[in-house]
C-alpha cells in the first residue's frame, strides 16, 4: 500500500459529509433564499447562431516569464499582442530589478506589466485605424480597481501611475471613437453577483430587523473581516440579528460566482448585467485624491515624489483616475456542460455616464446587451474553445519556458557576463 494512503482515506472520509455539502453548496441556511433570488436575476438564454465573419474583432492577450537570479534580483520578460484579420500589433518589456517585495508581490507587478502592454498594443491598433470590438482576455474592472501606490521595484517605483495613464488614454480614445471594449474571463474568482444577491435579500428583511446602520455592518464584511465579526458579536448581545449573521457569513466566505451559477443554473443563460463601482478601500483612496491630490502622491509615492517634476505629472494622472467609468459586468453560461464566462464592458459603451466612484453595491444596469451576446456567440466554439479570437492570440503570445530560457535568458546573461540562474535551478536543455 502506498505510504500515507490509509491515513489519507481516514482523513478525507472523516470530512466527507461537510466536503460534499460545500461542494454542492447545500449546507448554507441561506441556500434556499439564494436559489430564489438567483432565479429572479438569472436569464435563460441560448446563444444565437452567429459567424465570426460577421464581426470585426481584435483580440488582445499577454504572457510573461521571470527568474529570481543568483544575486537575488528579478529578471523578467512580458509581451503582448493585439491580433485581428486585418492587423497584428505587438510590444515587449524586458528588465532586471531588485525589490524587497515577496516573490508573490514581485510576480503581481509583472502581471500589471502584462496588462499595461495589452493597453499599449490596443492603443496601437486603434491609432492604426481599427474600429471594431476590442476583446481582452481578463477583467476590465480589475484593471481599474487597482490603487495607485509606489512599487517595491527600485527602478520602477512610479509604474502604477504610468499604468493608469495608458489605460485612461485607451478608454478615452475608444469612447471618442465609439469602439467597444469587452473583457472576457473564464471561471473568474469574482463574487460581485453573489454580493448583489446577498444585498437583495438584505433589502427585503432589513425593516424587520429594526437595527440601525445595518448596511454599514454588511459592507464591513467586504472590507474589514475582523471588525465586521467584532461588530456582529457586539450586536448579538443586545438584539436578535436574525438572518443577518448568515448574510455576513456569506460575504465573508467570498465564494466565487461561478460556483453559484453551476449550482443553481438549470439552463444556459446569463446573470442580469450589473454596474460595478469602487471597493471601500478604493473609495478611501478616492477621498484622499479629491481632498489633496499632491498629498496623496507624497503619501503613496514617498520615494518617487522627491522629484518635483514627478509630482506635477502624477497629480495630472490622479485627477484623471477620478473620472474612471463604471463597468457593466455579467456572467454567461454558454452551455450547461460548460463553465461560466465573466464579461466586462465600460458603462459608456451602453450610453451610461456612471463613474466608478459613483456606484456602491453592484446595481442593475438596465442595458441592452444583445450586441455583446452576439459577438460572444460568434466566438464560442465549445468547451475547448470559449472564444475563437482569444484562443488564436493566446497561441501567438504564449511565452513558453524553453523560449524564455534558450532565447531570452542567454542575452541577459551576455549583458551581465555571468550565469544568472541560482544553484539548483534546472534549465530546459535541448540537444
Amino acid at each position: 500500500m502506498p505510504e500515507f494512503l490509509d491515513s489519507y482515506i481516514r482523513e478525507l472520509s472523516s470530512k466527507s459529509e461537510r466536503i460534499k455539502e460545500e461542494y454542492e453548496y447545500k449546507s448554507s441556511k441561506l441556500a434556499s433564499e439564494l436559489k430564489r433570488v438567483f432565479e429572479k436575476f438569472w436569464i435563460d438564454f441560448n446563444l444565437p447562431n452567429s459567424s465570426p465573419s460577421e464581426f470585426s474583432a481584435m483580440a488582445i492577450d499577454s504572457s510573461s516569464a521571470h527568474l529570481v537570479t543568483s544575486n537575488g534580483g528579478i529578471f523578467y520578460v512580458a509581451r503582448a499582442i493585439a491580433l485581428s484579420k486585418s492587423g497584428r500589433y505587438k510590444d515587449i518589456v524586458a528588465d532586471f530589478d531588485f525589490t524587497a517585495d515577496s516573490t508573490y508581490d514581485a510576480a503581481h507587478l509583472i502581471h500589471r506589466k502584462m496588462e499595461w502592454l495589452e493597453h499599449k498594443v490596443a492603443l496601437k491598433a486603434v491609432r492604426g485605424g481599427f474600429d471594431g470590438f476590442l476583446l481582452f482576455d481578463g477583467s476590465i474592472y480589475g484593471r481599474l480597481a487597482h490603487i495607485p501606490i509606489e512599487t517595491g521595484y527600485v527602478n520602477d517605483r512610479d509604474f502604477m501611475l504610468r499604468y493608469f495613464e495608458t489605460v485612461i488614454e485607451l478608454l478615452d480614445i475608444c469612447r471618442r471613437k465609439s469602439i467597444p471594449i469587452v473583457g472576457v474571463s473564464k471561471e473568474s474568482r469574482t463574487a460581485f453577483f453573489r454580493e448583489f444577491l446577498v444585498k437583495s435579500i438584505f433589502d427585503e428583511v432589513k425593516d424587520e430587523l429594526r437595527i440601525e446602520k445595518l448596511e454599514r455592518l454588511l459592507s464591513l464584511a467586504l472590507d474589514d473581516k475582523k471588525k465586521a465579526i467584532e461588530e456582529l458579536e457586539k450586536l448579538e448581545k443586545t438584539a436578535d440579528v436574525g438572518i443577518l449573521r448568515e448574510l455576513m457569513e456569506e460575504l465573508l466566505a467570498r465564494k466565487p460566482d461561478f460556483q453559484l451559477i453551476l449550482t443553481y443554473a438549470s439552463s444556459a443563460g446569463y446573470t442580469i448585467p450589473l454596474k460595478l463601482g469602487a471597493t471601500l478601500r478604493w473609495r478611501r483612496s478616492y477621498k484622499s485624491m479629491i481632498r489633496d491630490p499632491k498629498d496623496f502622491i507624497k503619501s503613496n509615492f514617498p520615494v518617487a515624489s522627491r522629484d518635483g517634476d514627478f509630482i506635477d505629472w502624477a497629480v495630472k494622472v490622479v485627477k484623471k483616475i477620478l473620472e474612471l467609468p463604471s463597468i457593466v459586468s455579467f456572467h454567461i453560461l454558454p452551455a450547461l456542460n460548460d463553465t461560466p464566462m465573466r464579461i466586462d464592458v465600460p458603462a459608456w459603451v451602453f450610453g451610461l455616464d456612471d463613474r466608478l466612484s459613483e456606484v456602491g453595491w453592484p446595481e442593475p444596469a438596465g442595458v441592452d446587451i444583445e450586441e455583446i451576446l452576439n459577438i460572444l456567440a460568434a466566438g464560442y466554439c465549445g468547451l475547448d474553445n470559449y472564444n475563437i479570437w482569444l484562443k488564436a492570440v493566446d497561441g501567438e503570445v504564449k511565452l513558453r519556458r524553453e523560449v524564455f530560457e534558450n532565447l531570452y535568458l542567454p542575452k541577459f546573461e551576455e549583458i551581465v557576463g555571468r550565469f544568472a540562474t541560482p544553484r539548483g535551478y534546472r534549465r530546459v536543455r535541448f540537444p
